[in-house]
């Protein structure tokens, strides 16, 4: 993308031409915002405020400038001065589709401010040099990466020990990474290169390692902003004067004819060699796309040694499927890693239509074998964000910004004579309900199947039951709750799955707009099957297999309603049989010893084997002041115990001189977790 262009034409009073500079940097700026801050709306807001600060001086632009540079200055400063969300209170997991990426939401938003802050710029500020980007961070190069380094290995350290398959591995998980990110030195990159050629053990947490890199991708890059978010920024801003330009010259004018011929004779020269427009049409017929029959070497790009070819493009109305090839004549040029690129179409006018992609492998949780990596790799899906907006004839413009774990520049413009006629597409409307606990609504609204892939709408809801005893509940404690967080007390989430009648599953597309709020669900399906937990590629999906709806996980917010007193006097098991509603709390501990703290422990056990109540608790002295104490619980998501088991349900250190101690529940998320077939419905 040559922004210097674009400025160009702004600066002549274009402000269209403002359009794409937004579109290609609106969400880094976003998302930056939003992991730093917590609040979707307050992101929102100052992304909005940073590209009419950047517009109001886009004079001071110099064109021997790197543009990103020169816009990260610009809008970095606002982007600073953002509260700090400091260990995810109040984040909310609007990651709900995936309990790992749960799992590494957590650990990001549990990063200090001088580990995340570099994590993001690494992330985010991609066209950047690391000297920049730790300048940008107020870091020394060396320190800059120090931080990053022990970023992803907190990250790490904790997803990779969850995984059940644990490995022998020899290395520490930061060398590791610091081979894989290639920041080693020669003699130490070729030592590992050795080592790990000779120890199994070590390649498969490397793999593993790789794996985490692909999901560390995904959940940054959720979620996204509003379609007509460009549209909100230009309509604030005022389009730059021009000035009437005098009389062209002679010489000016045969110059100008000149560059003409040159474009028109160039654009000869340039024209993909296809085949015959009646096999491309017979193509379209039996396959849906016009766009997989051209001659190789059509549409490349080339950049730092590396090249990359657009091998063919499958069009049905729900998505396209882009297929692609990388490779390198330098030894040694890389491999594997994860590919970054954006996407984008432009209509015959210069219009730009937001778009977004997403590869099925981004959904695995570990690396497959040759055969089944091809089914996912070197591919991926693209639909429009407005897809009613989306014209039949534009242009998609391909920009990729790291291959073969190289950054680069590499720009592929494809054109596309797009059919979106629904008639190819079935659909099924069923309306089936589920309830679960007598408590959630989950209603399948709608099947799409197309050539390459599926759709899936949904509502879920509260029975008009719950909300009332919650909304009841609300009252009596007198809470009001802060629209900073991202789902009011009354709202339910639940993720749905595709599975077939031999418990296969299709792999979801990871779209970013994924995990935006919406009233409801959508969510789109790879023609990949894969096993239950997404480890291990199955098939290609067969036209016309039965499928299942399944419902695997469920979470909602709800006012807290639970206090208790308790004096702090020596006793243990002290019995308190109170029902929390999938757990009790059976039995009240207190430790005292002289000159120690005061531990104070109370256990129950849990009911559900299902469900997971998650209670903040909040704790109180004698006149009633909040006491800064850190309960730590010993269950989490992925506990799924038998119940009547014995749990820790509140283990706090108090001083001394405390009396007594006053806890009150302020918020409980419900959250559920189903096994194989336990709630599922047929799609007929």
């Amino acid at each position: 993308m040559e922004e210097r262009i674009y400025v160009g034409k702004v600066l002549a009073g274009d402000l269209a031409a403002f359009e794409p500079i937004i579109e290609k940097y609106k969400d880094s700026v976003y998302r930056m915002g939003y992991w730093l801050s917590g609040s979707q709306k307050v992101a929102e807001r100052v992304t909005n405020e940073c590209f009419i600060k950047a517009f109001k001086n886009l004079s001071t632009y110099q064109e021997k400038e790197l543009f990103s540079f020169w816009l990260y200055q610009e809008v970095l400063p606002l982007l600073k001065k953002l509260p700090m969300l400091e260990n995810g209170d109040g984040f909310g997991n609007w990651l709900y589709d995936n309990p790992h990426y749960m799992q590494l939401q957590e650990e990001i938003l549990s990063l200090p401010k001088e580990t995340r802050v570099p994590l993001l710029f690494s992330y985010f500020l991609l066209e950047l040099t690391d000297e920049r980007k730790a300048d940008f961070s107020e870091n020394s190069v060396r320190d800059f990466t120090g931080y990053l380094l022990e970023a992803k290995k907190i990250i790490r350290q904790k997803l990779v020990s969850q995984i059940d398959n644990s490995t022998e591995a020899c290395l520490r998980v930061e060398e590791l990474i610091a081979y894989q990110d290639e920041l080693l030195g020669s003699p130490e990159e070729i030592r590992m290169d050795d080592h790990l050629e000779f120890c199994p053990g070590c390649r498969e947490l490397l793999q593993l390692i790789e794996r985490e890199e692909s999901m560390l991708q995904q959940v940054l890059q959720s979620p996204s902003l509003e379609v007509d978010f460009n549209e909100k920024v230009l309509q604030q801003l005022t389009p730059y004067s021009v000035i009437k330009p005098k009389q062209r010259t002679m010489v000016y004018q045969l110059g100008v004819i000149g560059v003409m011929i040159a474009l028109i004779v160039g654009g000869f020269v340039v024209l993909p060699t296809v085949t015959p427009w009646t096999k491309m049409a017979s193509n379209y017929l039996m396959y849906g796309s016009f766009y997989n029959v051209w001659a190789k070497g059509t549409y490349t790009a080339e950049d730092n040694d590396i090249t990359v070819e657009i091998t063919n493009v499958h069009v049905d109305p729900l998505h396209m499927v882009v297929h692609y090839e990388v490779s390198s004549e330098e030894k040694g040029a890389g491999g594997g890693g994860v590919d970054r690129f954006t996407v984008y179409a432009k209509d015959e006018d210069g219009k730009t239509y937001a778009m977004e992609a997403a590869s099925a492998k981004d959904s695995l949780m570990v690396e497959n074998g040759a055969s089944q990596e091809s089914l996912v790799d070197a591919n991926f899906y693209v639909r429009a964000l407005n897809e009613a907006a989306l014209p039949e004839n534009f242009t998609l413009i391909i920009e990729y910004h790291m291959l073969n774990s190289r950054g680069g520049d590499w720009k592929i413009e494809l054109p596309i004579e797009y059919d979106k006629a629904m008639e190819d597409i079935e659909l099924l409307e069923l309306n089936e309900i589920l309830v679960v606990d007598e408590k959630i609504e989950v209603e399948i609204l709608t099947l799409e199947k197309g050539k390459y892939g599926t759709r899936l709408k949904y509502d879920v809801r509260l029975k008009e039951e719950e909300i009332e005893r919650i909304e009841t509940n609300l009252k009596l404690t007198n809470q009001k709750y802060d629209e900073h967080f991202l789902m009011s007390y009354h709202d339910v989430f639940a993720s749905v799955v595709l599975v077939n009648n031999t418990n296969e599953y299709l792999v979801p597309i990871g779209y970013p707009s994924l995990n935006n709020v919406s009233s409801i669900n959508q969510i789109d399906f790879s023609n990949i099957y894969t096993d239950q937990d997404l480890m291990e590629i199955k098939r290609v999906a067969k036209a016309d297999e039965k499928l299942f709806a399944e419902i695997k996980t469920i979470f909602y917010f709800e006012p807290g309603v639970y206090s208790l007193t308790v004096p702090l006097e020596e006793t243990t098991k002290q019995p308190l049989n109170i029902d929390l509603d999938g757990y009790t709390m059976d039995e009240l501990s207190v430790n005292r010893q002289e000159g120690e703290l005061t531990n104070v422990l109370i256990t129950g056990k849990r009911t559900q084997n299902y469900k997971k109540r998650n209670f903040q608790w909040e704790f109180f002295d004698d006149n009633g002041q909040r006491m800064n104490v850190y309960n730590i619980p010993d269950y989490d998501w992925y506990d799924r115990q038998s119940v009547n088991e014995k749990v820790e349900l509140i283990n706090v250190e108090v001083d001394p001189e405390e009396s007594q101690l006053m806890i009150q529940a302020s918020q409980i998320s419900n959250d559920y977790f189903f096994g194989k077939k336990e709630y599922r419905i047929p799609l007929n």
